[in-house]
């Protein structure tokens, strides 16, 4: 019976947990000036990093929470804030949902998958710190306030973590907006030679996917510059705030725990065994994406990355050569 009551509820339950900043009932008994922004957590890194799984290890913790949820929904992968929040106070400049510029000869779907950071797009989404309005920075920060207060488990004890992408080429302004909080950013790299070439054919070329009509090393060029410049943008921003940590998606792979663990050292967080995919870790009834998380499976980007030519390879070291040794991928 409780099984039958549980899968009647569990639409209910998600569409109470995706509008739960508008429905939570703190809204009637905490004001939003008692909500503290204390050191949130930034993951950065390109679509296809990796980071779904990465974010469902730090969704375990009992003291983080995320724009949707929280240690008791860890398994939903609706964690990027700059697409799944509608709240009218996040600023279109950091979210794809407001930000209605889509990159003219590139149209594609609300995340502008691997399109914003090319040479030609990136500049309609990054923003310097002086470029930053204060209504910009105000709504930011009531923003993230409203999601805390709507998810997190302890108020008085909560890290808000994210991984949108789209921060990965604001660094330097979120550390601006929300420097009395302490912010935390990671940057999680993955070798180009996988994601580059499998997003040239899977989602440039796709017709179900961006369908664009362009040769196929062009897309590669392409998808190269948006790697590039992804990771380029947040490690020179990353030279200029306090809290910044480089990582490579390999290395979880490698050890899972051994990576959670220096990651957890370096923002301040308990680390939890637990929190590693592991067998006999039950599902929410919030899972998306079940596949990523335990088993660890081989990813078709790895995959791919084994298949790379002669031409792939030689456009990606062209264009994110520099970048790759500044990431240890020599």
């Amino acid at each position: 019976m409780a099984d039958l009551l549980e899968t009647m509820m569990a639409p209910v339950l998600r569409r109470y947990r995706v509008r739960k900043i508008e429905l939570t009932p703190r809204r009637v008994t905490v004001p939003l000036d008692q909500v503290k922004i204390d050191r949130p957590i930034f993951f950065l890194s390109v679509p296809g990093g990796g980071l779904t799984l990465l974010l469902k290890c730090f969704q375990r913790l009992s003291n983080t929470c995320f724009c949707h949820g929280n240690r008791l929904s860890w398994d939903a992968a609706d964690n990027e804030m700059s697409v799944c929040v509608r709240d009218s106070d996040m600023p279109r400049e950091l979210s794809f949902y407001h930000n209605s510029f889509f990159p003219p000869d590139m149209p594609t779907n609300l995340f502008r998958y691997w399109t914003f950071g090319t040479d030609d797009n990136v500049g309609h989404y990054r923003w310097e710190p002086e470029n930053v309005s204060t209504e910009m920075a105000d709504g930011f920060r009531t923003a993230l306030k409203k999601m805390i207060r709507a998810h997190a488990i302890d108020l008085d004890n909560c890290r808000l973590i994210d991984k949108s992408h789209l921060f990965s080429v604001n660094v330097a302004a979120l550390q601006h907006i929300l420097a009395e909080s302490d912010p935390y950013f990671v940057v999680v790299a993955r070798s180009p030679y996988g994601g580059v070439p499998r997003t040239a054919k899977n989602y440039y070329l796709n017709p179900d996917k961006h369908g664009f009509d362009m040769d196929y090393l062009d897309a590669v060029k392409l998808c190269a510059q948006h790697w590039r410049n992804s990771f380029q943008f947040a490690l020179d921003d990353g030279a200029k705030v306090p809290n910044f940590m480089v990582t490579r998606v390999e290395d979880f792979f490698a050890d899972p725990p051994a990576y959670l663990r220096s990651v957890c050292e370096f923002a301040g967080l308990e680390f939890d065994p637990n929190m590693a995919p592991g067998p006999d870790q039950p599902a929410t009834v919030y899972q998306q994406m079940g596949r990523r998380w335990y088993p660890l499976r081989r990813s078709v980007t790895d995959k791919a990355r084994e298949a790379v030519s002669r031409e792939e390879a030689a456009i990606i070291e062209d264009v994110c050569g520099a970048v790759m040794t500044r990431l240890g991928y020599s």
